[in-house]
């Protein structure tokens, strides 16, 4: 391989999944190879370097691990992120601002927010509507120029928003006064009102007290005020904006302006802008209360490396919901608002439009993990979709498909047990399996029912069942067909093609129901396998599945986003399946079965865990109702990619001092038998210790 082609493999490798290693790379290129390599000595090193890169990427498992570095991103790990803020409760603000006779406010980010991190990401919005690439730095390019022409004009920085849009019809060939609707038309899509300061100013104009806006902004009164009226400010006595005056509240102006209307009255002005709205404020002899802006707040927490976009918006209405200042959240709650949120609406959406697109007549939500994102679905569902909730779980897919494959039960059903933190005797498994008919046959492989199942044994115990396998199908006979009848075939009904949704991660539990319904009933219906995202400590476990797209990932697989599938398989010792299982985990008890009666069996029920379940779904759900409530008009941000929807919960797990703090008394029931008497309890925090986390 020529020293170019390991070159642009590299740069490849590294712009894909590796930043850290990009910086260090394109350093010594740039320098070096740009030089025609005039440092002997430097060139090689960069060879020596470059070779070791090469080895690793030559290796099975290309896998970097993360960087320990004291500058690495991460988010708010002391308590819920809504701590932060600390803003003053609402009425206590108020009753500050009632000594005076004038209330002043300033608008865009203290009376109104948008769905985005920076004001300016608003333009990629609006350059999707006029059809122009590039259209963001092309209006934020065009405001400076304005600016700079103003300046020379009449010696003050202050525009209107025409006279932006004159620069950019020149660019652009876009209408001036189209261009301004259009703009015009997307604030008032996208503003609202900032929840906090809402409850202000109507328990001010309660009291009689006189309001009024002063903003430094481009936006002329006349389309400032039908911003300001959809976000329910219709009480305003007068609204101050820079361009209509000519000067602003930086440089004092416009304060100016304000104090010789209102005479001799008392006069608070509120805002977000230290400079703007404290410091210049109180150079005019006004009283300033100061607002910190929501993302200044949030933004140092969000995740990084998402796409300009989704990025955006998610941060945006993280910022704003968490830091407005009007609730403290508690901890369960953000953390399926702020790190699962954007995961279930993405998933989601891929289901609804895959759907849409493979014609499937109906969607079955597998149990438990379903349960949230069928109520997330429902969200998007406008073609009225037909979808399902269907109980079934690791267990039940292993009792009734048997046949399908006996190696899957072996492990699953005697090795694992074997490894299991706490004892399994025989006879605990073969009640969990409504096998206890096999106890007379122990005596031949000098077993009893309370031998505990042991690495030891393992093998003389799977030759029991092996030996038995005929007993087994047998004793299952009855409850198949209940099992056919009372879930697939009623479930199913007229539908000739299914999608099957889970969480993950082998996709064992969709791919059991695809063989059932098309091979062992031989429905005429065709079962698609889709999954949150695939891991598995078998690499080659699903390998052919996923090749030939009989499981389809949506964040993430060996063959799909591989850097994230590396990050979450190989970082914190294996363990990042369970906290992300939080976000799906379900108010009800792991389904075991159907009986010889037609009665569904359940496990024990982990009622200590529902208050917490609970509250993630409720973060969870109000994420994605504002996210769709708020960009419905631009669906087209629905679009999130499996890539995008995974960093803020890569972000969390980065370090996993919050996850113990406020999880590890999650508790898992590992009895094997839905008795009470047989139950194990293990903690997540158990699984941390014995990992030495």
């Amino acid at each position: 391989m020529s020293f170019k082609d390991l070159k642009d493999k590299l740069y490849y490798y590294i712009v894909e999944k590796n930043s850290f290693i990009k910086r260090d790379y394109e350093g010594y290129v740039n320098n070096n190879l740009q030089e025609h390599h005039r440092n002997r000595i430097k060139s090689w090193l960069l060879l020596i370097k470059l070779n070791f890169y090469y080895r690793i990427l030559r290796k099975n498992e290309p896998y970097f691990k993360p960087v320990k570095s004291k500058n690495i991103k991460l988010p708010y790990l002391d308590g819920p992120e809504s701590e932060v803020s600390k803003r003053q409760p609402v009425l206590l603000f108020a009753r500050e601002l009632l000594k005076y006779d004038v209330v002043s406010f300033d608008i865009f980010d203290t009376l109104i927010l948008r769905p985005f991190a920076k004001p300016s990401d608003l333009f990629m919005i609006v350059g999707n509507k006029l059809g122009c690439t590039q259209y963001a730095k092309i209006r934020i390019d065009a405001e400076k120029e304005a600016r700079k022409i103003a300046y020379k004009k009449k010696g003050s920085y202050e525009v209107n928003i025409f006279d932006i849009y004159e620069i950019v019809e020149n660019r652009t060939g876009i209408n001036k006064e189209y261009g301004v609707k259009v703009e015009l038309e997307t604030e008032i899509e996208l503003c609202f009102a900032n929840p906090y300061m809402e409850r202000i100013y109507k328990i001010l104009i309660g009291q009689g007290k006189d309001i009024i806006a002063v903003s430094d902004m481009y936006i002329p009164q006349d389309m400032m005020l039908q911003i300001l009226k959809k976000c329910g400010y219709k009480d305003l006595q007068k609204v101050y904006v820079s361009c209509d005056y000519n000067c602003s509240k930086r440089d004092g102006g416009l304060y100016k302006i304000v104090k010789n209307d209102i005479g001799n009255k008392s006069l608070v002005h509120i805002g977000d802008n230290y400079i703007s709205d404290v410091k210049s404020a109180e150079d005019n002899g006004i009283k300033s209360n100061y607002y910190k802006n929501v993302n200044e707040i949030g933004n140092p927490f969000r995740a990084d490396g998402m796409s300009d976009l989704v990025g955006s918006a998610y941060s945006g209405i993280v910022n704003a919901h968490l830091h407005n200042g009007i609730k403290q959240y508690n901890p369960y709650y953000e953390y399926g608002f702020i790190y699962g949120g954007l995961y279930v609406l993405g998933f989601c959406n891929w289901i609804y439009k895959k759907a849409k697109k493979e014609n499937v007549d109906k969607i079955i939500f597998l149990a438990r993990d379903g349960d949230i994102y069928k109520n997330v679905f429902k969200l998007l569902n406008k073609d009225n979709i037909p979808n399902e909730y269907l109980f079934w779980s690791r267990i039940s897919n292993i009792k009734y498909t048997l046949e399908l494959n006996r190696n899957e039960f072996l492990t699953r059903m005697v090795y694992h047990k074997a490894l299991s933190v706490f004892p399994v005797t025989i006879s605990d498994l073969l009640k969990s399996l409504s096998l206890e008919k096999l106890e007379e046959n122990l005596t031949e492989y000098d077993l009893t029912a309370d031998t505990v199942i042991t690495k030891d044994n393992v093998t003389i115990i799977e030759n029991f069942f092996t030996n038995n396998w005929d007993m087994l199908l047998s004793t299952y006979e009855k409850q198949n067909e209940l099992v056919y009848d009372l879930l697939i075939r009623s479930i199913i009904g007229n539908a000739k093609r299914i999608a099957v949704i889970d969480v993950g991660w082998v996709g064992s539990g969709p791919l059991g129901l695809k063989y059932l319904i098309e091979k062992k009933l031989g429905l005429d219906c065709k079962v698609y396998c889709w999954l949150a995202a695939s891991t598995s400590a078998d690499t080659k476990h699903n390998i052919n599945e996923l090749m030939n797209e009989d499981i389809e990932a949506y964040i993430f697989s060996r063959m799909k986003n591989r850097n994230l599938y590396d990050v979450h398989t190989y970082t914190n010792k294996g363990t990042n399946n369970i906290y992300f299982e939080l976000f799906t985990q379900a108010k009800y008890p792991s389904f075991s079965g159907i009986n010889d009666y037609g009665d569904y069996t359940f496990d024990i029920p982990e009622v200590e865990n529902y208050y917490i379940i609970d509250e993630i779904h409720k973060g969870i759900y109000d994420f994605c109702s504002k996210y769709i409530s708020l960009f419905s008009k631009n669906q087209y941000l629905y679009n999130i990619s499996g890539y995008d929807a995974y960093l803020p919960y890569r972000m969390i797990i980065r370090n996993l001092k919050f996850i113990k703090k406020y999880f590890s008394e999650i508790s898992f029931a590992r009895g094997i038998c839905g008795s009470v008497d047989n139950q194990r309890i293990e903690t997540i925090g158990d699984i941390l210790r014995n990992v030495n986390i």
